[in-house]
């Protein structure tokens, strides 16, 4: 086997004493920092700790122990070069071929106590710098900066006897990328405590790219927020052929914003806009086709009724499919997004709405629970979702009316008087004045759900919610 030595220093130590004793079961000379070096003792592993390999001791508290010359020389040098090689024999370096480390997150630092001092001894020196010197001699050392990838590590040594170059690149970039989300994490901390929020930012990764953007001569990019979940995350390309278009990028997260809050929905979507719901499988119109509408449902969607909404111009769906929608799809070539268990969809901590190259961060707003009928529920989260100005009115477990993205003029002037709103539930995300309550009441509304931040109520049909819920972006 060509791995001969290996530095490992982790503070995430889960299964890295499966990769320890492979190492040490094939002969590798494990050297390792204090505290892994004993997690792995505790299993057998054979390993010298870095003081006893270096011979020099930690000092300063700990602030210096494994950037020594005999273990970042080891890791720098080019194995095959005979200058290096002469430099390492004279100064009696020997050549490591793979580096394990993984760091602390530093929130966690930050989280324990936020003070100025404590972050300052917190801030790990050696781990990022023998991340990017691994990377920087990848061909010569193996740089492993993410736990899951030990398993694939241990594959590629069992079948050749080494790690691949392309893989050994890949691993650069990702040490190379955890470096920097732990460097940007540091300065983000610091930039709080010392009042510099000229210098706040965080780190985007790209995804992947679009079909295109707002218009189809437009380049497109999907990336994401690095640090903070997303409500993308564990939603899946069914037909991977068939380019994302940022259209439905849009609706896709909408529906997935709805689905956190409840589930058991069938909704239409038109750029990020609800037009149709309903709590069935399938709503009782179908005529909501278009360019760039989605249908979106947690029921399981059936080649059947895929057929007939590309027919009537559904352009892609989201949600559950069965195997025959999947094989149609991918015969048909129609954008298909499937969606995980709803356990596994979460808010990040953090919302960002942009416009031009600028953004806005601010803390993301989640949905008390509150003890509400079915239509009720429906109807409060439809107008969380959709953009503001809106309105969202449901009867039965169907959307009746359904309007976002109003002025407030706009708002004050629907005329209800045209639907049929005899015994349904209505939702605003704005608070409405008396004349527009007799509107509706008028219309045959029964329950009307208001944020009331800016007005009370005394009539009992209005539900007082007591908070803002505004939308203005999706």
């Amino acid at each position: 086997m060509n791995i001969k030595r290996a530095f490992i220093s982790v503070h995430d130590k889960t299964d890295i004493e499966k990769l320890g004793r492979y190492l040490a079961k094939n002969g590798v000379e494990i050297v390792a920092t204090d505290h892994t070096a004993e997690y792995l003792d505790s299993f057998g592993v054979r390993v010298s700790k870095v003081g006893d390999y270096t011979g020099f001791p930690p000092v300063f508290d700990g602030r210096l122990k494994s950037l020594h010359p005999k273990v970042i020389g080891g890791v720098l040098a080019i194995q095959d070069s005979k200058i290096h090689q002469g430099e390492m024999e004279s100064n009696g370096i020997l050549p490591f071929d793979m580096v394990v480390v993984n760091l602390k997150p530093f929130d966690l630092a930050v989280e324990e106590s936020p003070e100025e001092s404590n972050l300052s001894k917190e801030i790990d020196v050696s781990g990022p710098a023998l991340l990017m010197a691994a990377a920087k001699n990848h061909r010569d050392v193996v740089a492993i900066s993410d736990r899951g990838d030990y398993d694939e590590i241990i594959e590629s040594l069992e079948f050749c006897g080494d790690v691949l170059l392309l893989k050994r690149r890949r691993y650069a970039l990702k040490a190379i990328y955890s470096v920097m989300l732990y460097v940007s994490s540091i300065h983000r901390a610091l930039s709080q405590i010392f009042a510099s929020e000229k210098y706040d930012y965080t780190i985007m990764e790209h995804i992947m790219p679009l079909l295109y953007g707002d218009n189809p001569s437009q380049k497109a990019n999907l990336l994401k927020l690095s640090v903070e979940p997303g409500l993308l995350d564990e939603v899946q390309i069914g037909n991977p052929s068939v380019g994302l278009k940022k259209s439905q990028l849009r609706n896709i997260n909408v529906f997935m914003e709805l689905y956190y809050y409840t589930d058991n929905i069938s909704v239409f979507l038109d750029k990020g806009k609800i037009t149709k719901v309903s709590s069935a499988m399938v709503p009782g119109e179908l005529n909501f086709g278009g360019p760039d509408t989605m249908f979106a449902s947690t029921y399981a969607i059936s080649d059947e009724l895929m057929v007939a909404l590309r027919e009537r111009g559904v352009e892609a769906f989201g949600g559950v499919f069965d195997l025959e929608a999947i094989r149609t799809a991918r015969m048909n070539d129609v954008m298909v997004l499937t969606i995980p268990e709803r356990e596994a969809v979460s808010l990040s901590g953090e919302a960002y709405s942009g416009f031009g190259n600028y953004f806005v961060k601010e803390e993301s707003f989640k949905m008390s629970i509150l003890d509400l009928q079915p239509d009720e529920k429906l109807a409060l989260f439809c107008s969380r979702v959709n953009r503001a100005n809106n309105v969202s009115v449901f009867r039965d477990g169907e959307s009746l009316l359904l309007k976002g993205g109003l002025s407030f003029k706009e708002l004050n002037e629907l005329d209800f008087s045209k639907y049929d709103l005899k015994g349904s539930t209505f939702a605003s995300n704005q608070d409405l004045d008396d004349d527009l309550i007799d509107k509706l009441i008028g219309a045959g509304v029964w329950k009307i759900i208001l944020p009331a931040t800016k007005r009370s109520y005394s009539r009992d049909a209005i539900v007082q919610l007591g908070y803002d819920f505004t939308r203005l972006n999706n």
